[in-house]
């Protein structure tokens, strides 16, 4: 097990928090948009219940096992109709992807502390302890 093994699983989060963020913002801006169904994105190789806990894939037997290190480019985006559109047909509910964008931020700044504790714990134990 690598001592960046969960350094590298929490940058992968990062990502997804980014790029979630990044939907959602594109979700709010095209609230007044005739006929727009708003986006969501998920990690298409997503495993288990830790925000964290996914698996790349191997191209090659002789690559090295890529079990939980937690980076994954592949995500999936998917239009999202879970409630009654307006008269313009547009599904965005400025309500909930507020709530999503919240949340979302959240996520990512507790990731980020997290990246953030860990790498100063690495550069203390790189410093001997200095």
């Amino acid at each position: 097990m690598s001592i960046f093994t969960e350094v590298n699983s929490v940058a992968g989060a990062l990502d997804f928090h980014m790029q979630r963020q990044n939907l959602i913002s594109g979700n709010i801006a095209n609230v007044d948009t005739p006929g727009y169904t708003p986006k969501e994105i998920i990690r298409s190789d997503f495993i288990g219940g830790s925000d964290f806990a996914m698996e790349l894939r191997r191209t090659d037997e002789s690559h090295f096992s890529t079990s939980n290190l937690g980076i994954d480019e592949h995500y999936e985006v998917l239009d999202v109709k879970d409630h009654v559109p307006g008269n313009d047909l547009n599904y965005v509910s400025l309500d909930q992807e507020m709530a999503k964008l919240n949340a979302n931020t959240l996520r990512y700044e507790t990731v980020s502390k997290t990246v953030t504790k860990q790498l100063g714990i690495l550069k203390y134990a790189a410093s001997d302890g200095r």
